[in-house]
């Protein structure tokens, strides 16, 4: 009897498997998608990365003993993340569909084992004739769909960017006639974008009436992402029950009619994701004898006689991601959907027009919500940033009209990766946030332009709490930084439950006037029996000397210019005050993280 040559030996085949899979599922990256995220791979903001799958465990595992090759090859979760971006991966792909194609005369319908993701990402054909690459195109597109639509019953996602309107074509006759059927295609992502020549391009792209896909029969999808990539609306029956949701550039003449986009949100009532991109439904309809266009849902007066009236009702929604979207669009939109519990809140609203930004747009999101803070607890701006006056608009205009945002008071995560409107308004959102638990801000774009003066930068607003806030001409006395000064407690500080502070583009002295402020105010002490304040207490702050346990962590994300050229940066850093979060390109640098 031969004594097993290593530990592991001793394993059933089947752990051995399921350890196999687990190596395998934790290279998947953005596959590997958390219930926070989306499951999409390609993102359509200017931002995004490429995303880039090397299958490295599941080749290394299958080369260690002939053992293990076995089970390696035996198990088809190992080899059924189909992965194109390079000419390479074609053969790559042929082998490992062989390895997770089930054995036997069974019905491959049913194999759950045997389901197949496909990443497949193309370049432009100019790129590609210019650089001689290995990059896919036109005919290695048109070989990975010879090799994958005989299967298209196993498909469990696809994910597909073309990025010319040659590649679009293929992708085009792929979908629309020779997949068939996919009855277990859960996830679909169809994304294309170019840089077009000239106005014929353009046209030649948009013209074309939109393909079927898959026969309208996809019982199971349940996330779609339809990026630069219209359907048949009104022939798409699959556009039900969906969980994810994402529309992203798409002119006014290829969005959905508003009836379609009605109907698609009143059918996916358990919708929980919604991310829009300057897309949505479309804005006008032609009426039959009119002579032009005109609004479809603006107003009762133009409101169409059969569309339902009542407010489409998304009580799942946990999320919703706006980008690139006008204040008086999106107002419309807001206007006739009630979401009552998001918890997440993602925005980037940049005004192209020097004299319109979102302040009146989010004074309608909040107005209401300031109503649900107590007036004490407002801490308002004086002297040259904000104004007593400024703020109280906010506060009280439209009372009686039902904010467009009702879910604030309970939101627990916002992101602000642009954001055009008064620094006054930008406060009164955040005091309407008394359960934030993590905050993203991109300063370079949040309350900057000529509209806006320098003196009034976003950053102020969370940095200048105790210079402006604090101090009155009562006789109580507090020492803050070695000075005494006169106190009064209007409130509690800004975002008193946040927990996560990612900072973006900010220079470290004005990161230190953040982390200072917030870890430098007032702790409101309260007795445990009677529930009245006592007296107040201040945290001593400095970067040399940090407190054991901060209010906040801070994470910085920040480009190679800044890391280099700011010491104070540095020092914040390496005292442990705040952490590194990933590095921002620097002007003319290539997207990449760190």
């Amino acid at each position: 009897m031969a004594w097993p040559s290593s530990p592991f030996d001793f394993f059933p085949s089947e752990v051995v498997a399921m350890i196999f899979e687990l190596g395998t599922f934790s290279e998947l990256g953005r596959l590997q998608h958390s219930p926070g995220e989306t499951p999409f791979v390609f993102e359509s903001c200017s931002k995004s990365n490429n995303y880039s799958y090397s299958p490295r465990f599941p080749v290394l595992v299958s080369h260690v003993s002939r053992k293990w090759r076995s089970i390696a090859l035996n198990t088809p979760a190992l080899w059924s993340t189909l992965f194109f971006d390079n000419a390479s991966h074609l053969e790559r792909g042929r082998a490992f569909l062989e390895r997770c194609s089930p054995r036997g005369s069974g019905s491959q319908e049913f194999c759950s084992g045997y389901l197949l993701d496909i990443v497949i990402a193309t370049v432009p054909f100019t790129r590609k004739a210019s650089q001689s690459d290995d990059s896919i195109s036109k005919e290695e597109l048109e070989k990975i769909f010879n090799l994958l639509t005989p299967v298209t019953v196993r498909w469990r996602s696809l994910f597909l960017r073309v990025r010319d309107n040659t590649c679009k074509k293929v992708a085009r006759d792929a979908l629309g006639h020779t997949c068939g059927r996919a009855p277990n295609l859960e996830a679909l992502q169809l994304y294309h974008f170019e840089d077009y020549n000239n106005v014929d391009e353009l046209i030649e792209a948009t013209i074309r009436d939109p393909v079927i896909c898959f026969a309208n029969d996809v019982p199971k999808l349940r996330h779609l992402s339809l990026i630069g990539v219209n359907l048949p609306w009104a022939q798409t029956p699959y556009l039900e029950g969906l969980d994810t949701l994402e529309l992203a550039l798409h002119p006014d003449k290829i969005r959905p009619p508003y009836e379609y986009w009605d109907r698609m949100l009143r059918r996916s009532p358990d919708l929980r994701k919604l991310i829009l991109h300057y897309s949505g439904p479309k804005e006008r309809w032609d009426e039959e004898g009119s002579s032009g266009p005109a609004f479809a849902w603006q107003g009762d007066d133009l409101w169409r006689s059969d569309l339902p009236s009542d407010k489409i009702i998304l009580d799942k929604l946990e999320l919703l991601s706006l980008t690139d979207m006008d204040a008086p669009y999106l107002t419309r939109i807001l206007e006739h959907i009630q979401l009552p519990n998001v918890q997440r809140l993602a925005l980037e609203l940049s005004s192209e027009e020097d004299d319109s930004d979102y302040s009146e747009f989010l004074t309608k999101c909040c107005s209401a919500g300031m109503s649900n803070i107590e007036s004490s607890s407002v801490r308002l701006f004086h002297g040259s940033h904000l104004s007593n006056s400024s703020i109280s608009t906010v506060s009280t205009a439209d009372n009686l009209v039902p904010p467009l945002l009702p879910f604030l008071p309970i939101l627990t995560s916002l992101t602000l990766s642009a954001l055009d409107c008064k620094p006054t308004v930008l406060r009164s959102l955040l005091v309407c946030l008394p359960e934030l638990r993590e905050l993203e801000v991109d300063f370079q774009r949040v309350c900057v332009g000529d509209a806006y003066p320098e003196s009034s930068l976003a950053w102020h607003i969370f940095a200048e709490d105790e210079a402006i806030t604090h101090w009155n001409d009562r006789d109580e006395q507090v020492v803050l930084d070695g000075l005494t000064r006169p106190y009064i407690q209007q409130g509690p500080p800004l975002l008193p439950k946040l927990q996560v502070f990612r900072i973006l583009r900010l220079g470290g002295r004005e990161v230190e006037g953040i982390i200072r402020n917030r870890e430098c105010l007032v702790k409101d002490v309260r007795n445990d029996k009677t529930g009245s304040p006592t007296t107040p207490v201040f945290r001593n702050f400095d970067s040399d000397n940090i407190p054991t346990r901060q209010r906040s962590m801070y994470i910085i994300k920040y480009t190679r210019d800044m890391e280099e050229r700011d010491p104070v940066l540095q020092k914040l850093i390496a005292s442990g005050c705040c952490y590194r979060g990933f590095r921002l390109p620097s002007r003319g640098e290539p997207v990449c993280g760190s």
